[in-house]
């Protein structure tokens, strides 16, 4: 199981890599001086998401495996509720911008990506990632080679946080009030004064 984990480790930073160049201003700049805009540039970037993630949960599926834990009863139930809150979490940040210009089937502003403040936005800045990663550790079966990807996933989408949250600070100075007042993964005490705008965020 020791190499499981290792290749399971490996992958994930091979995974996050490559994400993470994709989304460096350095390659958007390169790919605009090729004559790829934003719009196309997104919608690039969608698809080799999608199918970098495929191939990575592929590869780690394939990997030998050992059970963990299993929850059984009451607890058990409980956890799914959880998991169920996780994903509810999640399609409701997907209700709180538009996902076709997310995906990039339409076109990006000419001001650039959006900052607004709107539904769970207003309470999470990225209820997208938390809902993800409460739905994954809420499994109540886990082996020992979930358990490694679930927490290669978590620390995956706590770091891909603060790039994008650098990212969004440098194009929108108004970001960095938000992101003192809003919790990043759990929400903060008290109700988010009078927002009317919603952002695009994981």
């Amino acid at each position: 199981m020791l190499s499981s984990a290792l290749w399971i480790w490996l992958s994930s930073l091979a995974f996050a890599l490559l994400h993470s160049g994709m989304a460096a201003r350095a390659c958007k700049l390169r790919l605009q001086r090729m004559g790829v805009g934003p719009q196309r540039y997104r919608l690039v970037y969608s698809i080799v998401a999608v199918l970098t993630t495929a191939a990575w949960f592929g590869f780690v599926h394939m990997l030998p495996d050992a059970p963990w834990y299993r929850v059984t009863g009451w607890p058990a139930w409980l956890l799914i509720a959880v998991q169920l809150l996780g994903l509810g979490i999640a399609v409701a940040s997907l209700r709180a911008f538009d996902a076709r210009m997310f995906l990039g089937l339409a076109p990006m502003p000419e001001t650039g990506e959006p900052f607004y403040e709107r539904g769970i936005y207003r309470f999470l800045r990225h209820p997208m990632y938390a809902g993800a990663m409460l739905a994954l550790i809420a499994s109540p079966v886990q082996s020992v080679t979930s358990a490694n990807l679930i927490a290669a996933v978590c620390l995956y989408l706590v770091l891909g946080s603060k790039l994008e949250e650098a990212r969004m600070q440098a194009a929108h100075p108004e970001y960095a009030d938000y992101r003192r007042r809003v919790g990043a993964f759990v929400p903060k005490k008290g109700i988010p004064k009078g927002m009317a705008k919603c952002r695009r965020a994981g």
